[in-house]
């Protein structure tokens, strides 16, 4: 979804750096060698533990997913990905692609200690905050993700409804407010950012009584400025009038979205390019199963997928998302994520 950070600005000369080293990249990216952009190592792995959730967002095209989609991941799956987290090496992983509430994944913190056991060192996750009650706050705090993302409407309980549809908004306020004061106390050992979704403007979001302590507690608050329309699922009829659907469609370019950089493997094991929007399983950016192949193998398939695009055989569904997110953009921090990837494997 199309957001801006409420309490974080860049300053202008790391802007610029960043705005002149993305216009370079732009100029000679044909020139680039691959490993630049995509190292031969694995540097973060999108998993999908469940695709079920407790809540049926407006703006989310869970509410009219097909059931059968709707699953939590086997043990038999999970800990063939375990087996091949070790043996490729990984040390990121993100719980969170495209649709689903993680912490519904049946035995999560089990879940998360085994992944730190094969080897993974950073776990990012985001929630809708629901569950946190469930685990234990301080369980999850000590046990769970390092990095917790929380996507939640803001501190009203009809604004709540109307975009969750579920009247969870006391629990998840109390959960909120609980985590964030919590990791406070321990000395802020996650990071922990919140993540608004609210149809009100950034100066009504701010101005509820919670957000001057959450201001204070959390690393980061970005807010929703647009509604993505998830390949045309969610229409604007869907929406309450404080939010619209995105207009503006970025152009697609012959260098490859930088969402693909990654691999996503869903609860039935099937292996996918994109953690974002494909939820319907394009079959131009699947590449296989997790129990006929290994992590590596499927990802040493997806320079196959860039020489397409690069060709300008796009991806059904990249032709019409608007959320492509070109890479030159982000080339430095791509880069330095594999120069620091290689730095800590030697």
């Amino acid at each position: 979804m199309p957001a801006v950070s409420l309490t974080h600005k860049d300053n202008l000369i790391k802007r610029m750096a960043r705005n002149g080293i993305s216009d370079l990249a732009k100029v000679f990216w044909k020139r680039l060698p691959q490993r630049f952009y995509l190292d031969k190592s694995i540097l973060k792995l999108d998993l999908a533990l469940t695709r079920v959730c407790n809540i049926n967002c407006c703006f989310c095209p869970y509410q009219i997913t097909d059931h059968k989609e709707k699953i939590h991941m086997s043990p038999r799956i999970f800990e063939k990905i375990l087996k091949d987290i070790e043996d490729a090496k990984i040390r990121r992983v993100m719980l969170s692609p495209d649709l689903g509430e993680p912490l519904l994944a049946p035995d999560f913190i089990k879940k998360i200690i085994s992944l730190r056991q094969f080897g993974i060192t950073e776990i990012e996750v985001t929630t809708n905050g629901t569950r946190f009650h469930r685990i234990g706050i301080e369980k999850l705090l000590k046990e769970g993700p390092d990095i917790i993302n929380i996507s939640f409407p803001g501190f009203d309980n009809e604004m709540y409804e109307r975009i969750c549809k579920k009247p969870f908004y006391e629990q998840a306020r109390a959960n909120i407010l609980g985590l964030l004061r919590k990791n406070n106390e321990l000395g802020r050992p996650k990071r922990i950012s919140l993540w608004l979704r609210g149809d009100l403007g950034d100066e009504d979001l701010m101005a509820f009584p919670e957000m001057s302590e959450v201001e204070k507690l959390a690393d980061e608050i970005c807010m929703m400025t647009e509604v993505d329309d998830w390949l045309g699922l969610v229409k604007q009829e869907m929406l309450p009038p404080g939010l619209r659907i995105q207009k503006k469609k970025p152009k697609l370019t012959k260098r490859p979205c930088a969402i693909l950089f990654d691999l996503t493997i869903h609860p039935d094991g099937d292996i996918h390019l994109c953690s974002c929007r494909n939820i319907v399983r394009d079959p131009d950016l699947h590449i296989g199963n997790i129990l006929n192949m290994s992590i590596q193998q499927a990802f040493e398939k997806i320079p196959d997928i860039f020489e397409r695009w690069e060709s300008g055989h796009f991806p059904s569904i990249c032709k019409r998302c608007l959320m492509y997110c070109d890479p030159a953009v982000s080339f430095a921090g791509r880069f330095r994520q594999i120069a620091n990837a290689k730095f800590l494997k030697r």
